[in-house]
């Protein structure tokens, strides 16, 4: 073993390189320092006295090593495991706990029979979870040391293959195809895995395998015969695994069979996953919200092969051998990230779309046009073909070119549905509706966890977000998302998905330039990995057979969950009834709609390509299709001409239903639109210019958003929204203003105590509708003594981003201001505070490893200690809410004193501008929300 001494020396040489990350340093220092012989790790506590204790993460504490390891985590005192639990609740930066080595992290086995054994080599490898830290550091690393454009790309690293990884893990059980072709896992051959792995297959609803009633209900309809079909058409076995190549399964999935309950299709569709042949056509890397960069992906036979695989890894290792210390090597990701920021290759791989803008988040508005609601199909695909003939397209123009001419060529009636969600899935909780089918997976806890589902959809909007701004892309909240951000700037807690439109303009450049992409979140700010999908018939932009109405997703590939992505255009769907007003309003006629339809003087001569340059059977009108497909029967299939009939059946509909344009020819409907700046997405919602435009810069999730000019109106052509802002019920939730937040008002009956049945926590007096300040500490204690955490935690960390939304409906709705001030203080407002917006939610990657760290906390350590330690964070935190509360109430927060640029750095005192939603207003009727305000 080294000496202090020497151990220091070296430990310094190698924390030369990283001196920009003074907090990442200090706690790798004290981390290396603590090389323990570790050989009984049990753990007594008597009277609060604790002894000393090292071990490596996820160590079993009757595992004995005789290898040194860094160890992870130190309980040796009561303040590390105080700063987990602090961390792991109340902490939503990116930063990571600890640090991520060689030998404890990548070299020691945590599961089977070789667990807490430390490898000797890489080489040595069968399987690894794929960190984030590990595989940004090798990747990056490689790029700079190689100078490549590209690498070769394999999902192992970059999806989640936890689960997998236990079957890969296996040595002495042997499982067929039959294990993942079932209903409900085999239990007998379920036990057996776990029984070698040494943990559990799965968390979620593990415990209905124990009851024989479910399990066989769950087991119903699967039998031989019927299983050994599915394993028959979708299951074959793997020759690299008989040959012993680590990393492998005895078995591929080649087609996904989604009739199986949610742990058994995690399996399964991550199976066809690993060995899918489909790959992302490039990284999308995010700096920020600034920049974004492309990294080109190599489509080779070997683009499955992982860094241990492709030897990235061992290559990484040779070239900072010099930084090893006693046989280990930190992973540094975040410097290795800042050094990538600033080499000379990278500024080749920024990208800068001609046409895109990356300044219309610094304005306050943004003005649309006609022109972003219309795009030339026709043009575009010209100017690639005249391209393609003079020069090499990118790989992402050259799909590009060939999704708008398969587009162009299929009839809106006869397209297929792009877009497959895993609704098979043979469990409701699993909302397989709103999971992409290839990436669906239930996680560590996802069914059963609202803290981990809701920081994926956070994580989710936020990288997004992050992603338009870095590139200049148009988009703004609509549906749901929009109706959720109306009240706290946050989504509704009961969906289960975001909603998005952009112009049509916007969603080909999103087309062209990102679609198949894996888009990377910084890495100094979370963890997401997101692919953007784009439909293969974005130039169709009517309704059809209504089974593509999503353009575009972007998809949390370690759980299908995702984001529905619009475009809005002018098209030849018939203009909703309630569009008619918007028309009458804008031509400033006393003419209703229908009159000015009447006085429209059509141009036969006007060109109408709705889909430019249509061949075959899209140029016909759907009455002209259904003539073909009744005279040419053999042509076409039963569900072909189904798809016809229903489509056909839709505009004889439309001839005589309550549209102004009723009885318009789809040519006549496409120049009306255009006409009167009508524009909808294909699943026939509406929208106008002045609707539109200009687009509101605002705070979404704690991160740069626009709204539309108009949200209420929005909204309530959708929906029928409240006027009131404040105390508010809806479908079994309650919106208590003070809190900015939706309860259930099942739990809010418990932590209330309103119905007497908890004796242990003090009774809300106050109507829910009318609480007082001394209320806010009552509930927050009762919330926690109740055992809801995960809403506390909720609260606390969406103050920032529930805050600003209150200080800009104070300032939005302020009938005292003049249009002017109101731009002015609201500029103010997101100048001054967006950059300390804390995230509301962790991301889900770090959450979910220090919510597994401290599981093993748990098993080391009895409860009454776990209980003390939580409660004193808690009660720190109770006490910091309140105070900022109070604040609020008494209108001094300093988050609110701002600079103001526009009047040499002078501080402006926020607090007192706008209305007080919480004085003398808050008795009042404030009915904000019955129409929209300017400003």
């Amino acid at each position: 073993m080294l000496s202090v001494r020497r151990f220091s020396m070296c430990v310094l040489r190698s924390l030369r390189l990283h001196l920009k990350k003074i907090a990442v340093i200090l706690l790798a220092v004290q981390l290396l320092f603590i090389t323990v012989y570790v050989q009984n790790r049990h753990l007594s506590i008597t009277d609060g006295n604790w002894k000393s204790f090292t071990t490596p993460f996820f160590q079993s504490p009757t595992d004995t090593t005789k290898n040194d390891t860094y160890a992870t985590f130190d309980l040796r005192s009561k303040d590390s495991v105080t700063r987990l639990y602090d961390k792991m609740n109340f902490d939503t930066s990116g930063e990571w706990i600890d640090t991520y080595t060689l030998k404890n992290n990548l070299l020691t086995m945590k599961m089977g029979s070789d667990k807490g054994q430390v490898l000797d080599s890489v080489d040595e490898l069968r399987y690894y979870d794929n960190d984030p830290r590990l595989v940004w550091s090798v990747v990056l690393d490689h790029l700079l040391a190689s100078d490549s454009n590209d690498y070769a790309f394999s999902w192992y690293d970059w999806a989640n293959f936890d689960s997998l990884n236990k079957l890969i893990a296996l040595k002495d059980t042997n499982i067929s195809c039959q294990f993942l072709c079932e209903g409900a896992f085999d239990k007998n051959v379920m036990q057996r895995v776990e029984n070698e792995v040494q943990e559990p297959l799965f968390v979620t609803n593990r415990n209905k395998y124990d009851e024989p009633l479910w399990y066989n209900r769950a087991r119903k309809g699967f039998d031989s015969n019927s299983v050994q079909q599915i394993v028959n058409d979708h299951c074959k076995s793997n020759d690299a695994y008989s040959n012993g190549t680590p990393f492998e399964l005895p078995f591929v999935i080649s087609e996904i069979y989604e009739k199986l309950r949610p742990e058994v299709y995690d399996l399964h569709a991550r199976n066809h996953l690993l060995y899918s042949n489909t790959t992302p056509l490039s990284l999308t890397v995010l700096n920020s919200d600034k920049d974004a960069y492309r990294i080109d992906l190599k489509k080779t036979d070997s683009s499955k092969s992982n860094i241990v695989q492709s030897n990235l890894l061992q290559d990484y290792m040779q070239r900072h051998r010099k930084e090893m210390v006693n046989g280990d090597l930190i992973f540094n990701h975040t410097s290795i990230f800042e050094k990538f920021l600033r080499h000379k290759s990278t500024k080749k791989r920024k990208l800068d779309i001609a046409g895109l803008d990356k300044t219309i988040f610094a304005k306050e508005y943004l003005d649309l046009s006609p022109s972003d609601f219309c795009f030339d199909v026709k043009a575009k695909i010209a100017e690639l073909e005249t391209r393609l003939r003079s020069e090499s397209l990118s790989l992402h123009d050259t799909c590009y070119l060939q999704s708008l001419q398969t587009s162009i060529r299929t009839a809106p009636a006869l397209q297929k549905k792009y877009f497959a969600e895993a609704s098979d899935v043979t469990d409701a909780t699993a909302d397989g509706h709103h999971r992409d089918k290839r990436f669906f997976s239930i996680g560590h806890n996802l069914l059963n966890d609202p803290q981990e589902f809701e920081a994926r959809l956070s994580s989710l909007i936020r990288t997004f977000q992050k992603f338009t701004k870095a590139n200049g892309l148009i988009s703004w909240l609509s549906h749901g998302t929009l109706y959720g951000y109306l009240y706290d700037g946050l989504k509704f807690p009961w969906d289960v998905d975001h909603d998005l439109q952009m112009p049509i303009k916007h969603l080909h450049y999103l087309s062209q330039y990102f679609n198949q992409s894996l888009i990377l979140e910084d890495p100094r700010e979370g963890n997401g990995r997101y692919l953007l999908d784009v439909g293969s018939s974005i130039t169709v932009r009517v309704h059809g057979n209504g089974e593509n109405n999503i353009d575009a997703r972007f998809i949390d590939i370690d759980s299908g969950i995702y984001i529905d992505i619009t475009g809005l255009s002018v098209s030849s769907d018939a203009a909703k009834q309630y569009m008619s007003k918007f028309v009458e309003e804008e031509e400033s006629s006393e003419k209703t709609f229908p009159a000015l339809i009447d006085d429209y003087d059509y141009d036969e001569n006007d060109n109408f390509d709705e889909v430019d340059g249509r061949e075959d059977l899209a140029k016909y009108t759907i009455n002209e299709l259904k003539e073909w497909v009744d005279s040419h029967p053999d042509d076409f299939t039963n569900a072909e001409s189904s798809q016809v009939t229903k489509t056909y059946k839709k505009e004889l509909h439309i001839s005589g239903g309550d549209s102004p344009e009723k009885g318009l020819s789809p040519k006549q409907r496409y120049l009306v639109n255009e006409k009167y700046n009508l524009y909808n997405c294909r699943n026939q919602h509406f929208s106008s210019l002045k609707i539109l435009s200009p687009l509101r810069n605002t705070m979404f999730n704690g991160v740069s958003a626009f709204v539309p000019n108009r949200p209420i109106t929005s909204l309530n052509n959708e929906y029928k929204v409240p006027p009131k802002y404040g105390f508010l019920t809806f479908q079994g939730r309650v919106y208590l203003p003070e809190f900015r937040y939706w309860f259930s008002f099942a739990d809010m009956k418990k932590f209330g105590n309103l119905q007497l049945r908890e004796p242990k926590i003090t009774r809300l007096e106050s109507p829910l509708n009318d609480l007082k300040f001394s209320d806010i500490k009552l509930l927050l204690t009762n919330i926690v003594q109740c055992d809801f955490h995960s809403i506390f935690a909720s609260l606390f960390n969406s103050f920032d981003s529930t805050i600003y939304r209150l200080k800009e409906l104070e300032i939005q709705y302020d009938l005292r201001l003049s249009e002017e001030e109101k731009s002015h203080l609201l500029g103010m407002l997101r100048h001054g505070m967006s950059k300390n917006i804390k995230s509301p939610e962790k991301d889900p990657i770090i959450y979910i490893y220090e919510r597994k760290l401290w599981e093993h906390v748990e098993k080391l350590l009895n409860a009454s200690v776990l209980y003390n330690i939580a409660s004193k964070v808690e009660n720190d935190k109770i006490k910091a809410f309140v105070e900022l509360s109070q604040k609020v109430f008494e209108r001094n927060l300093e988050s609110f004193q701002l600079l103001d640029r526009d009047n040499n750095d002078a501080v402006i005192d926020l607090n007192s501008k706008g209305l007080n939603l919480f004085g003398d207003n808050k008795k009042t009727s404030n009915d904000i929300f019955g129409s929209d305000q300017k400003y």
